[in-house]
């Protein structure tokens, strides 16, 4: 079948049944604006024309003037849509009027048109795409259709007719390509890979239309990008000039951008209430708030000139969202610099777009705290109480905002909050954004729909164990001298910081076996490609050794890559080599945004100036960069860092961006993060409902109230008032809690009242128990046990001891291949195929602890160091049913044997094992074997050959005889040593 039969015919046959007429040009030649109906279309529109206007409209929209196609375009572009891109006066004394070329108000007044195969002037021949769509006698839409067994996503055709015909499409919105199995949209200029798909549930009008047959995604997209009134809200209110690094980029919405906004719109005008918009990260929420806040100005929206206020949690966040605005054309968006500069802006009675963070509204919650009564609610002050007012929340999260966001919506009674967000649901707490911005989702859409679409990669997980092991007699021995004289409880508490991951994690030799890993990974798998890395750490001081650890290799000719740490730090409290090794603060900005730059010659600038190369290629941070940060060139997350839920989702999306030649993001885990990746991919899939996880909030408000109650009647006995006289009642209540009975009973109460808190927040509700939730808290540090403080010179001492005595074998692969994660159900499918290797071997049995001082304590420590490595590997183990297949050994039974045989390192025991027994200095025959058999232990390949092995046995037989072994073992010793 031809593609006529198979796509155009279809096509046309459709766009008939939406009320298109139909003109089949057999290859006519026309010019790109069909003049007599512009013409008509103006005069009935514009019925007040006369015709020297008529003429000036006609000039204006037929010969626009610019340096490229796009700055040609984009002033079509305004002429279409701004009612005050061109107005004209009817007579000399008259007020100008704006020119309609399109009413978008009054759909049907509009003339559409649907032509094939018409043929239009080019500069090296003539172009005949197969379907045009005309609006008023403008080209809008030009769609090249395909027999279905060619590959539309890498067709020439479009871009070549915006190079031979130009014309055709100075007014052009949307550039499509289909073929009945696929169907793609995009813009002018832009190559087919970055085209979209329309992925949507067919309607029952669209069934109606195409009747018997089977609806095709061909269909689904026309209907859904081309009938009328959608068409026409897509030119008005869907398309942005976006400019990056000073080239403009035209952008039409994707499916799911385009729903949403309609969704919110539809709900604010029915319900008069906002909601969640549930879109995965890297969908494009910034730009769907731009087409959201386009929307909501437009006078035809009915919200009176609305103020938008769009809050963000960070201030990086602000200045990006703000940069987004900006980038976009949208008009005069304004940063708050304070809430008071904030409260200023919402006086004014017209409409303003307004940033701010969230934070900003601490300084009125933190006024409101103060001199408050028992149990009343807290004095907020009003910001505004304008009911057109929208707030657009990026990237929310309840566990972020608390009393701060109940305060924000206090401050504005009136306010519609609409919240985008990718991870809505707090399954520690079992919560849901929805409880605070109104009702259900408004729109969601998956990791798995995004993927699909080829919106965002696919992000393939890799986990590899660092192979440690203690030597535990030593450090036992180290540790009884180093903290002699301290007491049993104190070294009990020592004990327990010794096993934490603040210490664990930082161990030097895991550090540098990881980081040779990391190199060797990149080297192989990212590098070649033109693609950058991400280190993300546990904390700071962790982030300063790997690059200790990288600079270290790169001395040794091991590392060819350049590194930097980008983090925050203390000018005062942190030491010197953060500053040496960490970016200074000034060029933080410089460096995140260098990075997203190419490989290439550094020294090469744009006539600008500007950079266009960069050649770091690992980003090592700690908290900096794991939201929000938009780099493509990012590929692969190497993740030592424990991460959960709605933080862990977006920490690896960093790497999910498209960019050319990318086919997937990478995340190496190093530190056992598989089970709650599990549970986020669970969560955060869409699959589950709020009410899989949540807890009813007004239930949980009674709970609060009778915590509260508890809590407070716990202090009956203190005489003070808890308001009036504050500082007073805080003396009495630590030396109430002296008794450590009490203070146990103390912190129980506490912890369940602040586990309410965090449940109901950021309810308003809970606002008014603020200022016990402050003081009781404050109370609860006071009151912290002096032996639980572990001073910064004991926790050094014990880094020490780790460093020392943990040591590492490398890297085991825990998985065969990287496993996608971006369809939860069969990631976890997957696991479990990995896990039908042999179980966890137990611990070999402890060896006998150091017994001079204190053996009871030291052994104890020994089994719960060796308890946390452990349990590392076995969390990961029953997180993914069975993933990991058999460590050799959990903990290593000889301690460094090889030291205590005298041996040079661990690879000569092979030997010594075998002539310990035969011979009275077994050590001294081992070096002599290994120093007689050095070049043939150089070269592995050498070895196998049975030459070699032959004058091997010839080389060691006289060794052996000076040693009193018997010459016999030479074959068992070349053999052992060729197995390796």
């Amino acid at each position: 079948m031809s593609e006529y039969t198979q796509s155009e015919r279809p096509a046309v046959e459709l766009f008939q049944k939406l009320g298109y007429e139909h003109i089949d040009a057999k290859g006519e030649m026309h010019d790109a604006i069909l003049a007599d109906r512009l013409d008509a279309a103006l005069k009935r529109l514009n019925p007040w024309l006369n015709e020297n206007n008529l003429q000036k409209a006609l000039r204006k929209i037929t010969s626009i003037h610019g340096s490229s196609l796009m700055e040609i375009n984009a002033e079509a572009h305004r002429l279409l849509t701004r009612p005050d891109a061109l107005t004209l006066k009817p007579t000399p004394d008259e007020h100008p009027i704006p020119v309609k070329f399109i009413d978008f108000e009054n759909i049907e007044a509009n003339d559409f048109l649907v032509v094939n195969q018409m043929k239009f002037k080019g500069s090296r021949a003539n172009s005949i795409p197969d379907i045009v769509l005309f609006v008023n006698g403008l080209p809008l839409a030009v769609i090249e259709a395909k027999n279905q067994t060619v590959d539309i996503t890498d067709i020439p055709d479009l871009l070549y007719y915006q190079e031979n015909s130009p014309k055709l499409f100075h007014t052009n919105q949307i550039c499509a390509a289909i073929n009945r199995v696929n169907a793609l949209y995009g813009t002018i200029e832009s190559p087919m890979a970055f085209y979209s798909k329309y992925n949507k549930t067919p309607d029952d009008e669209l069934r109606a239309l195409i009747g018997d047959r089977e609806i095709t995604p061909q269909d689904l997209m026309l209907y859904n990008l081309f009938k009328k009134e959608r068409f026409l809200d897509i030119v008005k209110y869907f398309v942005i000039y976006e400019v990056t690094e000073g080239r403009t980029v035209k952008k039409l919405p994707r499916y799911q951008q385009l729903r949403a906004v309609n969704k919110i719109i539809r709900r604010l005008k029915t319900e008069n209430k906002g909601g969640v918009v549930w879109h995965t990260q890297g969908s494009g929420k910034s730009i769907t708030m731009v087409y959201l806040a386009t929307k909501l100005r437009a006078q035809n929206s009915g919200f009176d000139n609305p103020t938008i206020l769009v809050v963000t949690d960070r201030i990086d966040l602000d200045n990006q969202i703000s940069s987004t605005f900006r980038r976009t054309g949208f008009p005069n968006p304004i940063q708050a610099a304070s809430i008071s500069h904030l409260k200023t802006l919402l006086k004014d009675s017209y409409g303003k777009t307004l940033m701010t963070t969230i934070h900003k509204f601490q300084e009125r919650a933190e006024a409101a705290a103060k001199a408050k009564k028992y149990m009343q609610e807290p004095e907020v002050e009003v910001l505004s109480e304008k009911e057109n007012i929208f707030v657009l929340i990026d990237e929310a999260h309840r566990s972020q905002y608390g009393l701060t966001a109940a305060y924000m919506r206090r401050s504005l009674p009136n306010a519609k909050f609409i919240a985008f967000t990718g991870t809505p649901i707090d399954k520690e707490s079992r919560s849901t954004l929805r409880e605070f911005y109104g009702g259900d989702y408004i729109d969601k859409y998956t990791i798995k729909q995004s993927v699909a679409d080829g919106n965002t990669l696919p992000i393939l997980y890799e986990t590899g164990l660092p192979k440690l092991f203690i030597e535990k007699e030593q450090m036992d021995e180290v540790f009884g001298k180093v903290f002699e004289g301290v007491s049993e409880e104190k070294r009990g508490y020592l004990k327990k910081k010794s096993t934490s991951l603040d210490v664990v994690l930082l161990a030097e030799r895991r550090v540098d076996t990881i980081a040779r890993h990391i190199v060797e990974h990149y080297g192989s798998k990212i590098h070649p490609n033109g693609f950058k890395a991400m280190i993300v750490c546990h904390n700071c001081k962790q982030a300063i050794a790997y690059q200790k650890a990288l600079l270290k290799l790169k001395k040794q000719g091991l590392n060819p890559y350049a590194s930097r740490v980008v983090m925050s730090f203390d000018t005062k409290k942190d030491a010197k080599e953060y500053f040496e090794l960490a970016t200074p603060e000034e060029k933080i900005k410089q460096v995140i945004e260098d990075f997203k730059l190419p490989f290439g010659d550094e020294s090469d600038k744009t006539r600008g100036g500007r950079k266009q190369y960069d050649n770091t290629a690992f980003l090592i941070v700690s908290d900096m960069l794991l939201t929000g940060y938009d780099a493509p060139i990012l590929q692969v997350l190497y993740l030592d860092k424990v991460l959960k839920e709605h933080n862990l989702l977006q920490a690896i999306a960093r790497v999910n961006r498209t960019r050319k030649g990318k086919h997937a993001g990478y995340i190496v885990d190093y530190v056992g993060i598989t089970r709650h990746l599990v549970e986020a991919l669970e969560i955060f899939s869409g699959d589950l409902e709020p009410g899989d996880v949540m807890r009813d909030i007004e239930s949980e408000k009674t709970v609060l109230e009778n915590r509260h109650t508890k809590l407070v009647n716990f202090f009956s006995k203190i005489r003070y008032d808890r308001r009036e006289k504050r500082d007073d009642f805080i003396l009495k209540a630590v030396e109430y809690l002296q008794a450590e009975d009490v203070r146990e009973r103390f912190k129980e109460l506490l912890r369940d009242f602040n586990k309410s808190m965090d449940i109901v927040l950021p309810d308003p509700f809970a606002t008014r128990f603020e200022d016990d939730f402050a003081l009781f808290n404050e109370i609860r540090l006071m009151v912290r046990d002096e032996r639980e403080k572990i001073t910064r010179e004991e926790s050094g001492k014990l880094q020490t001891i780790i460093d020392e005595h943990l040591r590492s074998r490398g890297i085991e692969y825990l998985l065969r291949e990287p496993i996608d994660i971006s369809d939860y159900k069969e990631f976890r499918r997957e696991l479990e195929k990995e896990g039908s290797h042999t179980p966890l071997e137990k611990a070999k049995a402890i060896i006998k602890a150091n017994e001079k001082e204190h053996p009871e304590l030291a052994l104890a420590l020994s089994e719960l160091l060796e308890q946390i490595l452990r349990e590392r590997k076995h969390d990961r183990k029953q997180a993914v049913a069975d993933l990991f297949s058999r460590m050799e050994e959990i903990i290593e039974r000889h301690k460094a044997r090889h030291r205590h045989a005298g041996l040079e390192n661990e690879n000569q025991l092979i030997v010594y094992d075998l002539v310990k027994k035969a011979s009275d200095d077994p050590t001294a025959l081992t070096l002599a074997v290994y120093e007689a058999l050095d070049e043939f232990l150089a070269n592995p390949a050498v070895m196998r050959q049975s030459t070699a092995q032959k004058e091997m046995r010839n080389r060691i037989k006289p060794i052996l005889k000076k040693y009193g072994a018997e010459r016999a073992l030479a074959k068992a010793i070349v053999q052992k040593l060729v197995e390796g």
